[in-house]
Parts: C-alpha cells; sequence; structure tokens
C-alpha cells in the first residue's frame, strides 16, 4: 500500500530562506556582526555575492579577539584589515548605515578610519556610528566631507574612556540630519555651537559625558525651533585659561517645539530654560557632586549653598510649567524648599502634569516638597516614588506646617511606592496622602526585600495593619501589598 504522505514532510530539507529576496535576507543579517554576514557567503552560490550588496556595515573589534589572551593591537589589526576588504570588495549600492566600535592607537587607525568616512559618505550614508577607544594624545580632525554629507540623517560619535578632543572642518552643513549624539567628546563651546547651527532640521540631540569648554563666564546656548528631543547627561564644562574652576556658566536652551528633555547631572550646573513651550516630558536628575551621598549629604550642606541650589532647582520647574510628565531626582527634593520665602511667594503651577516619578528619600526635605509638587499640580493623576534609603532619623509630627492641601488633591487616583520599609516615616507620609485626596482609587505598595526577615516581617505587619486604620478622604481605596 502506498503511504500517503503528511502535508508537513513535502518540505522536509527545502532552504526555504535562500528562496527570500535580497531585502528580506539582508534584514535577517542586520541582525549580526558585519564579519559573520560575510561568512554566509560559504553556504551556497546563493549566498556568496549578498553580503556584498547589504546596505549596512556593522561590526565590533570584539568579534576579533583569538584565543585567551588579548592582544590588542593584533585584534585592532585584524578588525581594520576586514572591514577594509568589506569597503573594497562591496558593490557600489548605497550604504544606509555604517556602525563601528573599535580603538584607535596609532596614526594608521586614523587614516583608515578616514577613508571608511569618505566611502561611506560616497555611497550615500544616512546613519553613521562610530564608538572608539582613543589612545592618542592629539585631536580627532573629523574629515570635513563628513560633515557636509548631503545625504546622513544621523551622526553618532561615542569615546571609551578619556574624552576625545575634536577638530571640526572651517564649514560643514548638514542639511539632512536629524538626530545627533555625541558621547565622551570635548570640544569648545564656540565649535559646539557652530556645529548645532550647521544642523538645520535637527530633531533629536543627546550629549552624554562630554566636556564643552568655555572661556571666562560664557554661556552654553542651545538654541534650535526643530529639536524635539534633548538629552544632556553627566557633562562638564572646563574654563579654558583660567585655573578658576569655580567660574560660573549657564547651559541656556531655547527650543520651543521639543517635546522630552532629560538632564542629569550636578546641582552647580545653572540652567536657563528660555522657551521650552511645547515640552509634555521633563526628567531631571540632580545631585550634590559627591560620590555615594546620602540624606546626611544634604543634610551638611552649608545653609548658603542649600538656597542657592533651591533657587536653582525651583527654576528649572518654572521653565517647564506645561510638562504631563515630571521625573525628579532625591537630590532635586532635598534642596527644592531650602530657600527662603518659597512657601510664602505666588507659588508657580504645574497646571498640565497628569504624572509624578520621583526618585526620593523619606526625609523631611523630600516629604515637604513632594507636598509642595502635588500642591501646585491641580490635575495629577498620577505619583510614582521609589525610596532610595532606609533607617533614616523621624521627621516628626510638624514636618507638613504650612502644607496644608485640603480639597487640593482632587485628581489623583494612582499611588505607587516601592521599596517600602514599613517605617513610621512613610506612615506618616501615607497618612498625609489618604487625608488629602479625594479621588484616589488605588495604591500600590511594594516592600523591600532584607535579610533580616523575621524582624522586618513584624515591622510589615504592623505598618500594615496601623495603614488599614488610617482615614481617608476618598470613599474607596483599593490598598495592594506586593
Amino acid at each position: 500500500m502506498e503511504r500517503k504522505t503528511k502535508p508537513f514532510e513535502e518540505d522536509v530539507g527545502e532552504d526555504r530562506i535562500s528562496k527570500l529576496p535580497d531585502n528580506l535576507i539582508h534584514e535577517i543579517l542586520f541582525f549580526m556582526d558585519m564579519k559573520f554576514a560575510v561568512q554566509t557567503c560559504v553556504l551556497s552560490k546563493r549566498w556568496k555575492n549578498i553580503w556584498m550588496s547589504l546596505p549596512f556595515i556593522k561590526s565590533r573589534c570584539t568579534s576579533f579577539r583569538e584565543g585567551r589572551v588579548i592582544n590588542l593591537s593584533e585584534t585592532v589589526n585584524r578588525f581594520l584589515n576586514f572591514v577594509d576588504k568589506v569597503f573594497e570588495l562591496r558593490d557600489e549600492s548605497d550604504i544606509q548605515m555604517v556602525r563601528l566600535g573599535f580603538a584607535i592607537l596609532n596614526d594608521t587607525s586614523v587614516e583608515t578610519l578616514n577613508r571608511w568616512i569618505l566611502a561611506a559618505v560616497n555611497h550615500n550614508v544616512q546613519t553613521l556610528s562610530m564608538c572608539v577607544n582613543y589612545y592618542l594624545k592629539s585631536g580627532y580632525e573629523i574629515p570635513h566631507q563628513l560633515l557636509n554629507s548631503k545625504s546622513l540623517k544621523s551622526l553618532g560619535l561615542m569615546a571609551v574612556g578619556k574624552c576625545i578632543d575634536i577638530i571640526l572642518p572651517k564649514s560643514m552643513i548638514l542639511p539632512q540630519i536629524k538626530m545627533l549624539g555625541l558621547v565622551g567628546i570635548a570640544i569648545s563651546n564656540l565649535e559646539f555651537q557652530r556645529l548645532f547651527s550647521s544642523c538645520p532640521l535637527l530633531e533629536s540631540v543627546v550629549i552624554k559625558k562630554c566636556d564643552i569648554q568655555t572661556s571666562n563666564q560664557s554661556n552654553i546656548i542651545i538654541d534650535s525651533r526643530s529639536l524635539k528631543l534633548l538629552v544632556l547627561i553627566d557633562n562638564r564644562h572646563t574654563h579654558i585659561g583660567s585655573a578658576d574652576h569655580s567660574l560660573s556658566y549657564t547651559t541656556k536652551i531655547y527650543a520651543p517645539n521639543a517635546k522630552d528633555l532629560t538632564c542629569t547631572g550636578f546641582m552647580r550646573e545653572d540652567f536657563s530654560l528660555e522657551n521650552l513651550s511645547s515640552l509634555s516630558s521633563a526628567r531631571f536628575e540632580m545631585s550634590s557632586g559627591e560620590e555615594d551621598e546620602t540624606a546626611e549629604t544634604y543634610f551638611e550642606l552649608p545653609t548658603e549653598k542649600k538656597e542657592v541650589l533651591a533657587k536653582r532647582m525651583l527654576k528649572l520647574l518654572g521653565g517647564v510649567q506645561n510638562v504631563r510628565h515630571l521625573s525628579l531626582s532625591s537630590g532635586f527634593l532635598e534642596v527644592l524648599l531650602q530657600a527662603p520665602g518659597t512657601l510664602y511667594r505666588q507659588p508657580l503651577q504645574l497646571c498640565n502634569l497628569l504624572m509624578l516619578e520621583l526618585e526620593m528619600r523619606f526625609t523631611r526635605g523630600c516629604l515637604r516638597s513632594i507636598a509642595y509638587l502635588l500642591k501646585i499640580s491641580p490635575i495629577i493623576r498620577t505619583l510614582k516614588l521609589k525610596s532610595m534609603e532606609s533607617n533614616l532619623a523621624d521627621i516628626g509630627d510638624d514636618w507638613e506646617v504650612r502644607l496644608s492641601l485640603t480639597g487640593m488633591i482632587s485628581h489623583l487616583k494612582f499611588v505607587e511606592i516601592r521599596e517600602v520599609e514599613g517605617c513610621e516615616n512613610e506612615l506618616k507620609f501615607l497618612n498625609f496622602l489618604l487625608r488629602n485626596t479625594t479621588a484616589l482609587e488605588k495604591v500600590n505598595l511594594f516592600f523591600r526585600s532584607t535579610g533580616d526577615s523575621l524582624s522586618n516581617g513584624r515591622q510589615v505587619r504592623r505598618f500594615k495593619r496601623n495603614l488599614k486604620v488610617l482615614q481617608t478622604a476618598s470613599s474607596s481605596i483599593q490598598m495592594n501589598f506586593i
């Protein structure tokens, strides 16, 4: 009797991937290093030349390590020779993306890099991203062809380890670029502004761990009507020609169409948010600059310094009054209300704020700042807190003096607190919230896991019992202990 072939057996052994059109195979190969994409040429005649038409070149030096003992020079040479051959042997089709990561050990490496950049520009590259570990003492002069490319839409220059001094061409214009990322780059303030002004369509900018060098008290200016996203993370500022590193400077931001802003750094930095009228989301992660800062770090700050920092934080809030989503760090909260008379002045209003996310400590300073933020956010609906430190001093029973919110928190519906330990300060804050939130529907408390499970368990159980008997302004609240 003739055996019937089951439907799923008909295609056993069939190479379906090879039958796909080139563009789909390109998408599959996109997820691997170019080294391995090239190796597919041995699979069959169909695959022999596919890598030559790939619209991207992505590779990292680490893919060329051999053996357990790493010889950096030999690894880099293997990488350079490989990428050189890729550019030499690929066809004449356009390159959409070049993304490379390697070490620059000598002038030969620089010459090779520049040769790749020129080849990429000649093939109408749209996205170029370079991540390098730069071992030379001299700065890196960016080829003028790159910064005058008519096809480039996204540029990323990232340095690992020390900052790289970059030298820009005398003239540059990037008419299509929309995304710019600079990490670990050292550049003068004037050159930075010149680079910015050469990108008329810029929409997204990330500047991280860069050294923007200023002279005397010149300001750093970011001015763009096209900008939609700006991220400034842990940048530093060197004063050229001055040994006085206490000289002040201001970073001025004028971006009337920006939607998202992130600033991470030290409170000694002064920001002037000139026009961010379209901003919908802002994140400020500001710290004192001390290593391993704690609540004690802020408690010990001189009064004069606290006042200066408080005024800066209030100025930041004033520049983002239209946001719907706001994230703040614990340091920001610790100093926010330290300026004399803040509570007596006409407060600013966060009239559009819907969600407030805070890294905080259950200290008197942080909790008073949170209460203040709730007071000036009339339509806030969501509050998310993450506790950063345990075993803190008692905040006292008068911590909420002059912060009465009766009838003020009428839209808050959801509260989430992470890393709860069940302490008295947390209970006092929740008592304050429950008494003043008339529309609250749900409270999620995520408890911190500790080594002393027996002692912690008793504390948490006592905390839950005390919490359940607190008076609430809302008629129905779902309390979840997680």
